[in-house]
């Protein structure tokens, strides 16, 4: 079930100095209660033992934790789900692999990679970039809120606005009706992600 309004996408490398497990335990006192775990460049058993202390974390503050990519690992650690790239395997697979309650996102850049994985069975996609972001130069220009107002139209599931997005835009990506917004630099800092966090929370809570 998608109960979140803010999906909180890491990076250890923006946390440092401080630990992104320290980072974790400050966002998810103030009330983040859904994380991606999105550290890339680890591999599997670089990124169990990162997950592994992250997850319990997480069942124990009852925060829901996705692992990008990685389905063992996601299934090791008890995440509730999976992240999946928009060029990845298919979310049939996924399913394959895991229990009937594993949930699975997916990032998407456009109209027919919503339908595709909604097709497939997803339970909730980010579409990015909305905004000119740094982290998404890669992606193309950004595709603004008109857009993803258009394909939230368009798409069943729950639609989380990514890429540039502030506590100040979170109104007009949720006047939309996207389910939320996901954001990784806006929050991941090694000072005041807790504020940080609460600033995007209370922005969200003042939009319903």
């Amino acid at each position: 079930m998608i109960d979140f309004n803010l999906y909180v996408i890491t990076n250890r490398h923006l946390c440092a100095p401080k630990s992104l497990l320290t980072v974790i335990s400050e966002i998810l006192d103030v009330g983040v209660s859904a994380i991606q775990l999105r550290e890339k460049d680890l591999d599997e058993v670089a990124l169990y033992e990162l997950a592994k202390p992250i997850s319990d974390l997480c069942q124990t503050n009852n925060a829901s934790l996705f692992i990008n990519t990685n389905v063992q690992v996601a299934i090791d650690v008890g995440a509730v789900g999976v992240h999946l790239p928009d060029i990845d395997v298919s979310v049939d697979k996924v399913k394959a692999q895991s229990n009937s309650d594993f949930l699975i996102g997916c990032s998407i850049h456009g109209v027919d990679a919503a339908k595709k994985r909604e097709t497939q069975g997803a339970d909730f996609i980010t579409y990015s970039p909305i905004y000119p972001t740094a982290s998404k130069l890669g992606y193309g220009p950004s595709v603004g809120v008109a857009n993803l107002e258009k394909l939230v139209k368009q798409i069943k599931l729950p639609v989380f606005a990514l890429g540039g997005i502030t506590p100040a835009r979170a109104g007009e990506c949720l006047e939309t009706r996207a389910a939320g917004v996901a954001v990784m630099s806006g929050i991941m800092s090694p000072t005041g992600a807790g504020k940080r966090a609460e600033e995007y929370l209370s922005a969200l809570c003042g939009c319903k």
